[in-house]
């Protein structure tokens, strides 16, 4: 309750929490299993204040592997959970196979379309955050399965080559055009993620640029380490944000 109060004070129209009780004394999710029915439906009214909500899946529910299967498996009280909540999108980690890898089989097509399945009947949508894999997700062409693109990440030593091989994040977010269903914004300094943003390496302004190319009208979750950025700083984060995108950090 007192995030949800700090983040509505601070001028955020959205929120996105963990569906995980997360780790003792450092941070903190909202586990489904432990969460009833009676929470979730005053969860739900407390989330109707905001305009966008975004659930993220448990870190150790990744879809990876020849098939997805037992990932998927697992989505399964998390889709609900969002459902319950009126959550517009889910994040979850996924490991695609591309060429170059374990090819990626018949099973990841056939798992993504029931997944879609899943996903409409909650009546939200799954945003699958890679750092590769992109064409893989686009081949399958489904309404309700998508990319959620974390830009920092992106700009990780490990995922920069991909980042030169699409010709930078403009080109990479018009390639993906209406694929892409979510952002999760933070900056990067180095090998260091999840920092105040407009203080490393990410060039939001030309984030900004391709999504006005795209027309994109999905949301955008500002993702930054409590340890390593300030309360303040998460407020200058979304000033910045606004200047770049021109008013609402949700678009």
């Amino acid at each position: 309750d007192h995030q949800l109060a700090w983040t509505r004070e601070a001028g955020f129209d959205g929120v996105g929490f963990h569906a995980s009780a997360g780790v003792p004394g450092r941070w903190r999710g909202i586990d489904p299993g432990t969460c009833s029915a009676a929470q979730r439906q005053r969860l739900r009214r407390e989330l109707e204040r905001f305009s966008f909500v975004e659930v993220h899946a448990p870190f150790e529910v990744e879809l990876s592997g020849e098939t997805p299967a037992s990932g998927t498996d697992a989505l399964a009280p998390i889709l609900a959970f969002a459902g319950d909540l009126g959550a517009q999108v889910v994040t979850v980690h996924a490991r695609i196979p591309v060429s170059g890898e374990a090819r990626c089989s018949a099973a990841w097509p056939a798992a993504m379309r029931e997944l879609n399945t899943a996903a409409a009947r909650a009546q939200t949508r799954i945003a699958l955050e890679i750092t590769g894999g992109f064409d893989e997700v686009m081949r399958w062409g489904l309404p309700d399965v998508g990319v959620n693109l974390d830009v920092g990440h992106m700009y990780l030593p490990a995922n920069r080559h991909v980042l030169g091989q699409r010709g930078g994040i403009g080109e990479l977010i018009r390639h993906l055009g209406g694929t892409l269903m979510h952002l999760h914004l933070h900056d990067v300094r180095g090998d260091t993620d999840h920092v105040e943003i407009g203080t490393g390496e990410v060039d939001f302004h030309e984030t900004a640029a391709a999504l006005r190319d795209i027309h994109y009208r999905g949301g955008a979750t500002v993702e930054l380490n409590p340890d390593r950025v300030t309360p303040r700083g998460i407020r200058r984060s979304a000033r910045y944000l606004r200047g770049c995108f021109g008013g609402d950090t949700s678009e």
